[in-house]
């Protein structure tokens, strides 16, 4: 392309450049600036925009009139950070000076993208694509991929989700190389992720390099510690060669990893294990996920380790790069390779497949969709048939009009991190975190703790069972050394048998069908010669659960007496909470609040007055009682045959009516007090979300009920 495009710049502005004076700022000997030209055209060719920036600003400088230079500095502009606002005055000078030729319209089109100003870069493509030729066929396909990414940005960027609060994690991890690839432990305690740059494997055999495309990767490895993360170091030399070396994937435990390989020309995927503190040498994939002649390059396993979704450029795909899933064997090996689908894949590459703990909520970055240029990240929820739903673009400040990659989430869902560029990096390629507002929060179970024996951490096997069928969920290990171990159970119904490795086993059960909210569950396994010990030292899983719920299921009443002197603290109000509204009472089959009513009422509203960044939800439930004598005689009434499912269709649809009239009573009367309409919601939900049996009066009396839940805090 380099070659091609010099002698198309240099047949076309030849009279123009014979016609100008040489301003000479730097002494170059024409075999210099043909070796440093060289060097220029393999770094742009390779990617390494930085050094090659550098180079073509030494050869512009040594001839300014020389237009291959200038636009080459130009265009490498457009790839740096911290100055791609002056691609635009170097470009647009080599345009005016040479209008006729046609390329330049495509290269300052995606200047003025890259500094979003899109609709003078729509009109430059349109420009370019008007006069484009047949040897144009490759900027064409990309021109009109980029006046819809302007599009597309025109219309996401309208929508800021301020919500969504993004900032560069920045030292110790950031550095002026690059930092991608973040992979985390489910409770946040550990980051892995890949480096590239000056400290890299063997960088002292390769000429040093303003920019990171010139040296290997590496994996390096940080803890979470008192909040802040530790300076990170290398994860060793079982993982890190001379070779690439990426970090791709992380399982729940953060026992297993997943590496990105180079091997005698082949991108793979391996995996190594953690014992205790150090991790094995990294062995391939059995099975079908590696493809001959194909990259297989970026990963994500399921919570219970069963599936495993991964990128590949193989044949038979859209298009570019996939996004498939293979199935875990019983003897090791990952085979059935499935295809995710046009829901997923496009023409154009999808890649970086990160599915979240509660195995609803797949990450992927994409070229196609609905990016806002390059790559964007996208959520695609799995349905109960296991198919993938229309992802959703998560929006800006997340998506720029840099590559965005590499999401991933934190179980409770309130820390995410990705890798990017643009003008807030400090290298060239960056992790970022978001502290997330907009995105659904999970709805999971996160059990974590140690296993002991003798009151000593060990490492044991850990089978999990769901309790109906008696099916192996699946198998997890605490670490051999710290005991450790976590699991994310999904709402259900589970056994747990803890094993060590001299046969001595304890088990334990959850009932998990009824949480509505991320929750954190701790409990030590500990295991005794002594068996009597066990019981005594070993608290029940549902008791813990009942003790956690009970103390995450305040009402107002709580919320209020915690905080008399009206210092409500902002992660009590955090999004997607929900809070019960006492003593909301109405008259039957009414929709008006009784007197008694409206003293929890004025509650709500100091709360709401002193918490002014708040959105919520006002909801209304009902039980789910059946009058037959009374339906018989309506159904008689209107000619209709009676039958109990014709009885449960109308009574719920009444209900529904019902619930919806008295949540909007409550929204009135707020309103009256002062609150803004545009910060309350009222939401009927009538019988479809019980909390209790309708079977006693104690339950139905619970199913009753008017809540508030937080939906956006600012």
């Amino acid at each position: 392309m380099i070659t091609s495009l010099r002698l198309l710049i240099t047949t076309l502005l030849l009279t123009w450049s014979l016609g100008l004076m040489s301003q000479e700022d730097i002494k170059l000997s024409k075999k210099e600036a043909n070796s440093i030209l060289e060097k220029a055209e393999e770094n742009f060719e390779t990617k390494n925009y930085l050094d090659a920036l550098d180079q073509f600003t030494q050869l512009y400088n040594y001839k300014k009139s020389d237009l291959y230079y200038k636009m080459m500095m130009g265009i490498c502009l457009t790839y740096d950070p911290e100055q791609k606002d002056k691609a635009i005055e170097i470009l647009e000078q080599v345009k005016v000076t040479n209008p006729e030729y046609n390329l330049i319209n495509f290269y300052l089109g995606k200047s003025y993208a890259v500094n979003y100003q899109f609709d003078k870069a729509v009109s430059l493509f349109n420009m370019f694509l008007t006069r484009a030729t047949n040897e144009d066929a490759s900027q064409k396909i990309l021109a009109e991929q980029m006046i819809q990414n302007c599009q597309n940005a025109k219309e996401i960027l309208a929508d800021t989700l301020k919500q969504n609060i993004v900032e560069n994690i920045k030292y110790p991890i950031n550095s002026q190389y690059s930092e991608y690839v973040p992979v985390i432990s489910a409770d946040e305690s550990v980051m892995i992720y890949t480096y590239r740059g000056i400290n890299s494997k063997g960088a002292e055999n390769v000429e040093q390099s303003m920019g990171s495309e010139a040296y290997t990767e590496d994996v390096y490895i940080s803890y979470k510690e008192n909040g802040q993360w530790t300076d990170p170091v290398s994860i060793g030399d079982n993982i890190n060669t001379d070779d690439h070396d990426a970090a791709i994937a992380l399982s729940v435990d953060g026992q297993t990893l997943f590496i990105y390989k180079t091997d005698n020309g082949n991108n793979d995927i391996y995996v190594s294990h953690l014992k205790g503190k150090e991790w094995s040498k990294p062995e391939k994939l059995k099975g079908e996920v590696n493809s001959p002649k194909s990259w297989e390059g970026s990963a994500s396993l399921s919570a219970n380790g069963k599936v495993l979704y991964f990128a590949s450029d193989r044949e038979g795909g859209s298009g570019g790069r996939d996004i498939y899933k293979a199935e875990l064997q019983s003897d090791g090996s990952w085979s059935n390779v499935q295809n995710l689908g046009p829901n997923v894949n496009t023409v154009y590459n999808d890649d970086a497949p990160f599915i979240h703990p509660d195995n609803v909520t797949l990450y992927f970055s994409s070229q196609g969709h609905s990016s806002i240029g390059g790559y964007d990240i996208f959520a695609s929820k799995i349905d109960q048939y296991g198919g993938f739903g229309k992802p959703e673009n998560l929006g800006y400040p997340i998506n720029t009009i840099d590559d965005n990659r590499y999401f991933v989430l934190s179980a409770d869902g309130n820390t995410g991190y990705y890798s990017g560029g643009g003008e807030n990096s400090v290298g060239e390629q960056d992790i970022f975190k978001i502290i997330t507002g907009k995105l659904d929060k999970p709805v999971l179970a996160l059990l974590l703790g140690k296993v002991y024996f003798n009151d000593v951490e060990t490492g044991s096997m850990m089978h999990l069972y769901e309790s109906l069928e008696g099916e192996l969920e699946g198998t997890f290990k605490s670490n051999e050394e710290s005991g450790k171990y976590v699991m994310a159970l999904k709402p259900g119904r589970y056994e747990i048998e803890v094993e060590l490795d001299n046969g001595k086993i304890v088990r334990d059960s959850i009932m998990l069908d009824e949480i509505t909210e991320y929750i954190e569950l701790k409990k030590d396994f500990r295991i005794y010669d002594d068996t009597n010990l066990i019981a005594s030292n070993n608290k029940a899983l549902q008791e813990i659960l009942a003790a956690e719920l009970k103390k995450e299921n305040k009402t107002i009443d709580t919320l209020f007496a915690d905080n008399v002197d009206s210092d409500i603290e902002l992660q009590d109000m955090g999004e997607g909470r929900s809070f019960k509204l006492e003593n909301i009472l109405y008259d039957f089959d009414k929709s008006t609040l009784r007197p008694e009513s409206k003293k929890e009422l004025d509650r709500l509203v100091v709360i709401l007055n002193e918490q002014e960044g708040i959105k919520v939800e006002i909801s209304s439930h009902t039980d789910a009682t059946r009058n037959v004598e009374a339906a018989k005689k309506i159904f008689a009434r209107k000619g209709i045959s009676y039958t109990k499912e014709a009885h449960d269709k109308m009574s719920g649809s009444y209900n529904q009516r019902l619930s919806q009239r008295r949540a909007q009573s409550v929204v009135d009367y707020l309103t009256k007090k002062g609150i803004a309409k545009s910060r309350l919601v009222a939401k009927g939900y009538g019988e479809s979300n019980p909390v209790a049996t309708n079977d006693t009066d104690e339950g139905r009396q619970l199913n009753r009920r008017t809540e508030f839940k937080v939906l956006e805090s600012k």
